[in-house]
């Protein structure tokens, strides 16, 4: 078996659609796309796909993921090219609801997500394990070392098919780009943002929204129709067009790709860009909160804050009352806990706060949780004897321990 060397993380297939391509369907094809460098400010044109967002080996040395992903790369082209000319069936959607997943598990700026979140936790975890090694250096060679080793593209890889049926019930809507401006892309395309709880998103989160260009007048959303009303079916505002371009922008890790270099060139160097870029980039990747019996960690998944309003995303006419400041999202399915806990926070009592402007924020947050829990109540067809708060469920709910809160709050 031949095996390839030079393995893609962004495959060639996609990146062709936003490609110049010369001597088309001949043995003599080229393959041309336009493409901005970060780390040097540098704008290139004409460079053939097979020359970037690739790494020899990236994958493994036997080439057995490679020559796997090429047989779902094969299925997953014809399903975006079925989209591009708008006659694709269910099981076009299917195949590419797998490559979103795919996509966004097996970019290099994941894989560096992924270690940077390990290595944080490794660190709180085997701290007592490496206590008797007193250079600060040899333990954190230890524990690169063990990152390197263990966090690899093929662990990534290893869990993705588990995580597909997580957004088994977005709705896919296809959106053409009516403007004079194109749809650029990057080596980063998949974005993932939520609208309701605009600092972070899982993907099994309520209002989850994940958007990317399949080529410069076509974008494909997955996107919670529960909450969301149908999206347009096509973009006529360059504006809005912009704002997709911009997201593209931040979510780059090393490389911006167009069709032409004009389609890139007017947006490279932006101060606000720049910002909001650096700003994404050094988001803390884990959570840590002492509940009191333990310190527990949340890992967060690679989503963009939603930093631009997208206005084709309208948040439900109740939810548009509560403050950006205070969106907050929950779970898709149905939890009694995730309820309860929302309770906690909207009955306990601010009596532990003793700073003026903290427990007014609180309160605040108790009013807006509980037009939310009205809402998530109908999203959620929460059960009626789930609805009923005793009198001794009250006096819990006012006096529920407050450590976790105030660990959250710092």
């Amino acid at each position: 078996m031949q095996i390839t060397v030079n393995q893609h993380y962004v495959p060639r297939f996609y990146m062709k659609q936003f490609a110049n391509i010369k001597n088309a369907g001949t043995k003599k094809e080229k393959v041309l796309i336009s493409f901005y460098q970060f780390k040097d400010n540098l704008l290139k044109e004409n460079i053939p796909t097979s020359s970037i967002c690739s790494e020899d080996n990236f994958y493994d040395q036997d080439g057995k993921i490679e020559t796997t992903l090429a047989g779902m790369e094969t299925m997953w082209s014809k399903a975006l090219k079925n989209v591009i000319a708008d006659n694709f069936t269910i099981d076009d959607i299917e195949n590419i609801r797998e490559f979103v997943i795919y996509q966004i598990s097996r970019t290099k700026a994941m894989l560096f997500h992924n270690r940077e979140m390990a290595t944080t936790m490794m660190k709180s975890m085997f701290k007592q394990e490496f206590e008797d090694i007193a250079d600060e250096e040899v333990v954190n060679e230890l524990i690169e070392n063990k990152i390197q080793n263990e966090i690899t593209p093929e662990f990534g890889l290893s869990i993705v098919k588990k995580t597909i049926s997580t957004i088994s019930d977005l709705k896919m809507k296809v959106i053409t780009n009516e403007t004079e401006i194109n749809f650029i892309t990057s080596d980063v395309p998949i974005i993932i943002i939520n609208p309701l709880g605009i600092h972070s998103a899982g993907l099994s989160s309520i209002g989850e929204v994940i958007f990317f260009p399949i080529s410069p007048q076509k974008m494909i959303f997955f996107y919670d129709a529960k909450l969301f009303s149908e999206l347009p079916d096509r973009i006529c505002d360059e504006s809005v067009i912009a704002i997709f371009n911009q997201y593209q922008y931040i979510s780059a890790d090393e490389r911006l790709l167009a069709k032409e270099i004009e389609d890139i060139d007017h947006i490279v160097n932006s101060e606000v860009l720049n910002s909001k870029r650096e700003q994404f980039q050094n988001i803390q990747k884990t959570n840590t909160i002492n509940d009191g019996v333990g310190i527990l960690f949340a890992a967060k998944f690679r989503s963009i804050p939603y930093y631009y309003n997208i206005p084709i995303l309208r948040l439900p006419k109740s939810l548009r009352k509560i403050p950006a400041d205070f969106h907050e999202t929950f779970p898709r399915k149905y939890s009694y806990d995730t309820r309860l806990a929302i309770l906690c926070r909207i009955y306990r009592n601010p009596d532990f706060i003793h700073d003026k402007e903290l427990k007014e924020h609180w309160k605040k947050q108790q009013r807006y949780s509980k037009i939310l829990l009205n809402y998530l109540d109908g999203y959620w067809n929460t059960p009626k004897e789930d609805r009923i708060i005793t009198p001794e469920l009250m006096e819990k709910l006012k006096t529920v321990p407050v450590k976790a809160f105030m660990d959250k709050q710092r």
